[in-house]
C-alpha cells in the first residue's frame, strides 16, 4: 500500500516544498536593547526589568498577578469606599450643594474700554473646611517649591542635562545608556550629486553660462526639460562642491 502511494506521489505534478530554515529576525537594532535582552521572557516583562515604560494596546501575556498586587488593588477599593461613604473627606471633584452670593461693582476704562470689577472680595486660596487663618498662611515653601519646578522646566534643554528633572535613584543602567546615546547629536546626511547630474550642469554652464532661462528652453542638453528653479538649486550646489567650469 505504501509503495502505490509512492508512485502517485512520483507522478504528481505538484513538487514537494522543502521547508526553509527559520530566519533569525532582527529584534532589536539598538545594540543596548540586544545586550540586556531576555529572549524566555516576554515583552512586558523585559520592559519592565530594563525600567521601560511598554504602551500596549491590549494584554498579550507576561503580566502575571501577584499577592502582593492583588492586596494593594483591595485596600484601594476599600480607602475609595471609606473616602465616598465618609462625609468629612474632600475631593477635589466634589461641588458645592450653594454658592454665596457676592456683589461688585464693574467699570470702563474711559480711554482702553477695559471692564475692571472695583470692590467686591478677592478670591484668595482654597478653604474647603471653613478655617479663618487660612489666608493668613505664608506661601513660601510653595512658591519655592514653584520656582524650583519652572527653572527645571525652562532650563531642561539648556542648562542642565537632558531628562535629569525625570530620574530617580530607582533608574537602571540601561536607561541611562539609551539616554546617553540618544543625547549625542547626530550628522546632517548632505546629499551628494551623482556623476551623471555634475557633467549635465557642467555643460549647460559651459554653454549658456549663467542665463539659467536659456538652459530651460535647451532642448538638447536640458532633453529632461527641467524648470528654472529645479536648475537653479542643481546649479547652487554643483558650484558649493565644484566650483565654475
Amino acid at each position: 500500500m505504501g509503495r502505490e502511494i509512492q508512485k502517485r506521489k512520483n507522478r504528481s505534478n505538484v513538487a514537494p516544498k522543502a521547508v526553509k530554515p527559520k530566519s533569525k529576525k532582527v529584534l532589536h537594532k539598538s545594540p543596548v536593547m540586544a545586550a540586556n535582552w531576555d529572549k524566555s521572557l516576554t515583552l512586558s516583562q523585559n520592559y519592565k526589568r530594563l525600567g521601560l515604560a511598554s504602551k500596549l494596546n491590549k494584554h498579550t501575556g507576561g503580566i502575571e498577578r501577584k499577592a502582593e498586587d492583588v492586596e494593594q488593588l483591595q485596600e484601594g477599593e476599600s480607602l475609595r469606599t471609606r473616602k465616598k461613604d465618609d462625609g468629612l473627606s474632600i475631593s477635589s471633584a466634589k461641588r458645592p450643594e450653594r454658592f454665596d452670593v457676592q456683589e461688585a461693582r464693574i467699570e470702563r476704562d474711559p480711554v482702553t474700554g477695559e471692564m475692571r470689577v472695583v470692590g467686591g472680595e478677592v478670591e484668595g486660596r482654597a478653604n474647603p473646611l471653613g478655617d479663618a487663618l487660612n489666608d493668613l498662611d505664608s506661601d513660601e515653601e510653595n512658591e519655592g517649591t514653584s520656582r524650583a519646578v519652572w527653572a527645571r522646566l525652562e532650563n531642561q534643554h539648556g542648562n542642565i542635562e537632558p531628562g535629569s528633572y525625570l530620574r530617580g535613584e530607582n533608574q537602571t543602567e540601561v536607561v541611562r545608556d539609551l539616554e546617553t546615546r540618544a543625547s549625542i547629536p547626530t550628522k546632517k546626511y548632505v546629499r551628494k550629486q551623482p556623476e551623471g547630474e555634475r557633467l549635465f550642469i557642467e555643460a549647460l554652464v559651459r554653454k549658456h553660462g549663467n542665463d539659467v532661462g536659456r538652459m530651460a528652453r535647451d532642448i538638447k542638453v536640458n532633453y529632461m526639460q527641467r524648470s528654472e528653479g529645479d536648475l537653479k538649486k542643481r546649479i547652487k550646489k554643483w558650484r558649493d562642491a565644484v566650483g565654475t567650469v
